[in-house]
Formats: structure tokens, C-alpha cells, sequence
């Protein structure tokens, strides 16, 4: 744990892990409603200023996408080695420089630089490094923290109406400025307040009192990094991921496009498609959060896998906007509930002791399939001039994920190994500090024996 992290709590009632979860909440609100939802209001501007295909400009997303994921078993190294804020502030400028180098871009090389630098900036101040701070905070509420955490992306894409307004009435360069602008003011103010839980804290694990000797034992404990990627549980839920993002990623990027090119709609109507998505993920995110706390994580996620997969499969048939409006409706809570499901599953299977590291190398997997996902989609529309095979696509890869899903079990030996050694050094801890609080032998209320 860092040094920086280690400062005072406030004198409120309030359980501090939540103040962790709104803070981290409100940063990754800043992130969606510009880099994950409202890139796409620029994706149609961008190409035909410049005369890029729809391959070549998605190709950006994609490496904002995949550098991202490469990025993110250092940034969560950087995490457990000097803790959330450092990361937070890092990342927030990072984004920030990458914006204002898309506003003076003129080649598609350029445009790739930036995506890449805003990739780096948006791992170091996304989402992952929240779960990580929210995973030292909660155990019993978990599920229910992150997906808090989450609707923070889910209210981003209300922002995106504001977003393509602004697009329409300002120019996309200047729409751009004026994000950069907000979100380091902004972001850099909240960042203040995300940390990882001091060991020694004054209020309980998840803000409920519980009988002495169990607040602390198997909040610390881990397995190490390199022995968890390894495992069967790690590599079926790594595949499940993948397809999943391969299908959500594409709809994400290409949603917009879509509505505007086959469906007919307006770019400001299109916008609003996205906000119904968002808010609607919401519910995903509420819903497979508190039923992550309550039935295995497995079959939630398995769940949500199937409505994007659904989802999808709908948007082959649909032939107008309510049509399509209800595939988003089906999409939208499957991808939501993955988003706080899939590390709270990771911290119970793996620990929390090296959970950013874990945590980031299943972020690599997430963003592997958002990277393929977006490009193929993009590349299925070139050579089709259509969406309709690339959604069917989607939604078979989607759906393939769904049994793979469930044969993630937890390693359930190499857990007990793990949790049995956190108890032993805890054990071993308290023991210490005993003798250390004991006063020397031979002293009698604290005072010196008399001398014979």
C-alpha cells in the first residue's frame, strides 16, 4: 500500500468504502461519456473529413482498445506497488494530453498516437484501478460496491446527446477542447478520494460489524499473479470474456453509424439511441451486481451473455427504429451486469493481495475482444455494405461464450492454500503485537518489579 493512501478517514457515520465507490463512480462517468460512448458521435465526422473507410478510423478504436488492455498488467502493478491516487492523477493527464493531439491531427497516423496515448491514460484512470480500491473495501457487498462503481459508465451515455450536440453546433475539435477541460478539472479533484482500505481501519470490512476475529482474516490473502492466469478457472473465463467483448465492443463503436446508416435516424436521434443503451445498462449493472452477492458469479455472467447475445441476433431482423431500439434493450443490461461481475468474480476467486496485477491481466483479455470486435465489424461493413452479417457474427460469438462461462469453477485447493497462509500471518501478527503491548516480565501494572 502506498504511503500517499494512508490518511485519515472522515469522522462521518458513512462507511468510507462508499465514498471510495462514488468518487471512483464519478471518474469513470467522465471517462464514458467521452472515450467509451462519445467517440462515436466523431466517428462519421472524422471519416469523411478526412476520407478514411470505416476499417482505418475503426482500427483507432481498436488500438485505444488493445494498447489499453496490454497496458493494463502494469497499470495494475502500479497499483498495488503505489496505490490508486497516483495512478488516478497519472492516467487523467495522460487523457487529456491524447484528446488535444486528436484536435490538431491531420494523418491517420496521428490519429493512432493519440488513441494511443489516451488508451494509457484511460487504463490508469478507469475503471480498473476503482475495482481495485472498491475489492480492499468490500467482501460481503462486492458485487454490489462495483456495480455501483459502474453506473457511473452508464450514466456516461446520457452525456452523449450533450456530446453530439456540441459536435454539431461547435465542430468536433472544439467539442474535444472543451472535454479535455472538464475532465482535468474535474477528475483530478476526485481522484483525491479513491485509496485502498488501511489494514488497521477504524470501521469494519463492508461498513457491518462482525464477531472479533472475523473482520480481518482473508481480507489480505492472495494467490500470486503468475499462478492465477494459469489456472483452468482463469483461462475458461478468459475465453467467455473474449467472445463476449468481440461481440459488445463492435455495437459500442458501430452503434451510432448504425443507426444513422441503416436505420435512418438523425445523428442527434442516433445519440439518443446510446442514451437509452446506457440507461438501460444500468439496470444490468444494479441487477447481475446484487444477485453477484447471492448465487454464484458463474451463472450471472453466463446470464448476461446471453441477453447481449439475443440482443444481437435481433439486430439482423430489425427493419426500423423501435425494432432496433428494442435489440438495444436486450444488449444494454447484459453488457452492464458483466462490467461489475467479472472482477468481483476475480477478487473471490484470486484474492485481493495482488488483485490490481489479476485484475489487469483480465482486463488484457476484456480488451483483446473489444479490439477484434471493433475492427471486424468494421471491416464486415466494408465488404458487406451492411451491418447485417456483422451483427449476426456478433451474436454468435457472443452466445458461444455462454457454456465456456460456466466451466470457470473456482480453484477452490489452491484458494483454501492461499486463505490458510493469510491466516497463519495474521495469526502470527496479532501475536506479535501482544508481546509488544505486554508490559516486560517482572513488571507489575506496568511499574518496574522492586529490586531485592
Amino acid at each position: 500500500m502506498a504511503l500517499s493512501d494512508l490518511r485519515p478517514a472522515p469522522k462521518s457515520g458513512l462507511y468510507e468504502g462508499w465514498i471510495v465507490v462514488i468518487a471512483a463512480g464519478f471518474i469513470v462517468f467522465l471517462i464514458s461519456s467521452s472515450f467509451l460512448y462519445g467517440f462515436g458521435a466523431i466517428f462519421t465526422n472524422v471519416r469523411d473529413e478526412f476520407g478514411w473507410s470505416a476499417a482505418a478510423t475503426s482500427l483507432a478504436f481498436s488500438v485505444r482498445s488493445e494498447v489499453g488492455g496490454v497496458a493494463s498488467p502494469l497499470v495494475g502493478y502500479w497499483i498495488d506497488r503505489f496505490g490508486p491516487r497516483r495512478t488516478l492523477f497519472t492516467g487523467i493527464i495522460l487523457m487529456v494530453i491524447g484528446v488535444l493531439l486528436i484536435t490538431v491531427m491531420q494523418t491517420l497516423l496521428h490519429f493512432y498516437i493519440a488513441m494511443f496515448v489516451i488508451a494509457i491514460g484511460t487504463t490508469a484512470a478507469g475503471g480498473q484501478v476503482g475495482q481495485s480500491a472498491i475489492s480492499t473495501w468490500f467482501r460481503r457487498r462486492r458485487a454490489r460496491a462495483m456495480s455501483f462503481m459502474t453506473v457511473g459508465a452508464g450514466l456516461g451515455g446520457t452525456m452523449v446527446v450533450v456530446f453530439s450536440f456540441l459536435v454539431d453546433e461547435l465542430g468536433w475539435r472544439t467539442a474535444l477542447r472543451i472535454i479535455a477541460f472538464i475532465i482535468l478539472v474535474v477528475g483530478l479533484g476526485a481522484s483525491n478520494f479513491v485509496r485502498s482500505r488501511p489494514r488497521d481501519h477504524h470501521q469494519p470490512m463492508d461498513g457491518i460489524a462482525l464477531p472479533a476475529g472475523e473482520i480481518a482474516r482473508h481480507d489480505d490473502w492472495g494467490i500470486p499473479p503468475m499462478r492465477a492466469i494459469r489456472t483452468r478457472a482463469f483461462a475458461f473465463f478468459s475465453i467467455a470474456i473474449v467472445l463476449a467483448q468481440l461481440g459488445s465492443a463492435g455495437f459500442i463503436v458501430h452503434q451510432i453509424p448504425y443507426m444513422e446508416i441503416t436505420i435512418g435516424l438523425s445523428k442527434t436521434a442516433a445519440g439518443a439511441t446510446v442514451m437509452v443503451f446506457t440507461l438501460v445498462s444500468i439496470v444490468g449493472r444494479l441487477g447481475f451486481g446484487y444477485l453477484g452477492d447471492r448465487i454464484d458469479k458463474r451463472y450471472c455472467l453466463a446470464g448476461a451473455l446471453a441477453l447481449m447475445g439475443v440482443g444481437e441476433l435481433m439486430l439482423v431482423f430489425a427493419t426500423n427504429a423501435w425494432q432496433a431500439i428494442g435489440a438495444v434493450a436486450l444488449i444494454a443490461p447484459g453488457f452492464g451486469g458483466i462490467v461489475p461481475v467479472r472482477p468481483a468474480l476475480l477478487a473471490d476467486y484470486f484474492g485481493t493481495k495482488h488483485f490490481g496485477q489479476i485484475n489487469g491481466w483480465g482486463r488484457l483479455m476484456f480488451t483483446t475482444g473489444g479490439a477484434v470486435g471493433a475492427w471486424l465489424v468494421g471491416r464486415i461493413f466494408d465488404v458487406t455494405d451492411g451491418y447485417t452479417v456483422a451483427w449476426l457474427v456478433a451474436s454468435l460469438t457472443v452466445l458461444a461464450g455462454v457454456p465456456i462461462m460456466l466451466l470457470a469453477t473456482p480453484p477452490t485447493d489452491l484458494m483454501r492454500q492461499y486463505q490458510d497462509e493469510a491466516d497463519v500471518a495474521w495469526e502470527a501478527e496479532q501475536a506479535a503485537a501482544r508481546r509488544a503491548a505486554a508490559p516486560p516480565e517482572g513488571d507489575v501494572d506496568g511499574q518496574p518489579a522492586a529490586q531485592s
